[in-house]
């Protein structure tokens, strides 16, 4: 499982209106709910909540890949979000963030595959090029593109 597989330009939002990470986690699922992935929101976000209490999920340069281990998620998927907001993160730069990769992993792909995942994530997001094109985009479909190839047009 890569990222190409499990993030659609149906889960790309951008100005999420939310100024708190709770609230930009509960908006998020909301997404993945309103999508058919959850089978209980509520569920999903504790786990991710949960999550974020034993480290940071702000890797830094403004972005957050929240995640929690869940069974109330269906199947895999990973909504992308932009916030209007500075969203306090306690990130590991200890600046703010408005790029969030909120990761839901199914049952059937939890062994390392959200690992996998994160580290895929990871990657492509110390290139400097990915980070800009992310952040300056308009477009759902330029998201997709940029992560799936890893290459910014100039």
């Amino acid at each position: 499982m890569e990222v190409k597989d499990i993030l659609t330009k149906e889960l790309v939002v951008f100005d999420l209106e939310a100024t708190t990470k709770e609230a930009v986690i509960r908006e998020m699922a909301g997404i993945l709910d309103s999508k058919g992935i959850l089978a209980d929101k509520e569920v999903y976000i504790q786990a991710v909540l949960n999550r974020e209490t034993h480290a940071t999920t702000g890797i830094g340069n403004n972005i957050a890949i929240p995640h929690g281990k869940s069974d109330s998620v269906k199947r895999s998927a990973i909504a992308f979000a932009r916030t209007n907001n500075l969203i306090e993160w306690e990130s590991l730069d200890d600046e703010p963030v408005n790029m969030i990769f909120l990761l839901a992993i199914s049952d059937s792909d939890k062994t390392d595959a959200h690992l996998k995942i994160l580290a895929e994530i990871a990657t492509k997001l110390m290139d400097d090029d990915i980070v800009v094109g992310l952040k300056e985009t308009r477009a759902k479909e330029e998201v997709i593109r940029i992560l799936n190839e890893g290459v910014v047009e100039v």
